[in-house]
């Protein structure tokens, strides 16, 4: 297991602690710490805005007695922990005595289940539900692995005839999307481990142009969840590893159930619109062609 003594975890212990120069470097580490790492104190400085006496400061600050020191923790840190291979050596370590017997997966994924219960702050889950609620229109960010999330969610809330909106994109098309965000609607983002360039654009753009984010996360450090108005915080599994969605789903799950019994007889009307529609325009021509085929 990670301990709290590395570097990168330091790092967002002290954040609140450190002075303006330094969270810069934080910030940096934080997100792009797959990249940093590989810096020099030069291209760091340059990259980051800051003074290479600030770097050292920096260091020397979390223990270090210079950034040669420092970056050989992150360095380490990176490849145990970041790399896709060291996240898949430890997920096979991780595993049951049997791992093909379901039996011992399924009881990890309880043992997550029950960490959600603590995990999640009811005060946020309830603020949650009458934003979704509330809002004009909401916009569910997803990329990845995430987007079955935001397309489940996306499918239900429509369902209650919400206007819901998956966005799936990433790169400069995310500008476009942007344009049609208004401070009346609500950005949903399942946005995990750690900020990437995309989710900090979304980040940036909504708090210019104040639209409220609710943010599902299994991080919370300051760089993710800076912006966010509402936090959902879904435990996954142990850090290093490829993490299970089962919290993110049963989280989900609740939002809908906690919408459908906020909205009432309104989810149940659209609900029953959606089963009339279905009776009219597919069930019957279905019954038809089943009864023109028994005719020939």
């Amino acid at each position: 297991m990670i301990t709290k003594s590395d570097s990168y975890h330091q790092i967002i212990e002290v954040y609140d602690d450190l002075s303006r120069q330094q969270k810069k470097i934080a910030d940096g580490i934080i997100n792009r710490c797959d990249e940093i790492v590989f810096f020099s104190i030069t291209q760091l400085a340059n990259f980051l805005g800051v003074s290479e006496a600030t770097i050292v400061r920096f260091a020397q600050h979390l223990g270090h007695k210079g950034f040669p020191e420092l970056k050989e923790d992150l360095v380490k840190y990176y490849r145990e922990y970041l790399t896709p291979g060291a996240r898949m050596r430890r997920s096979i370590e991780e595993f049951p005595d049997d791992p093909l017997l379901y039996k011992s997966h399924a009881a990890r994924e309880i043992q997550l289940l029950e960490e959600s219960l603590q995990a999640v702050d009811n005060d946020s889950f309830v603020q949650a539900v009458e934003a979704i609620v509330q809002a004009e229109r909401i916009f569910l960010f997803g990329n990845g692995g995430n987007e079955c999330l935001a397309n489940h969610l996306t499918f239900r809330l429509s369902r209650f005839k919400l206007k819901a909106i998956q966005q799936s994109v990433s790169g400069k098309n995310l500008f476009e999307k942007f344009l049609q965000i208004e401070k009346s609607d609500l950005i949903i983002a399942y946005h995990f481990y750690k900020p990437t360039i995309d989710f900090r654009r979304l980040m940036e753009v909504s708090a210019e142009r104040e639209v409220p984010v609710l943010l599902m996360t299994d991080s919370l450090v300051p760089p993710m969840i800076r912006h966010a108005k509402i936090v959902l915080f879904a435990p996954r599994g142990s850090a290093g590893t490829f993490h299970s969605q089962v919290v993110p789903m049963a989280i989900n799950n609740a939002l809908i159930n906690g919408v459908a019994s906020k909205l009432g007889n309104k989810a149940v009307k659209a609900l029953q619109e959606l089963s009339d529609m279905r009776q009219k325009h597919y069930f019957s021509d279905f019954s038809s062609l089943i009864s023109h085929e028994n005719d020939q």
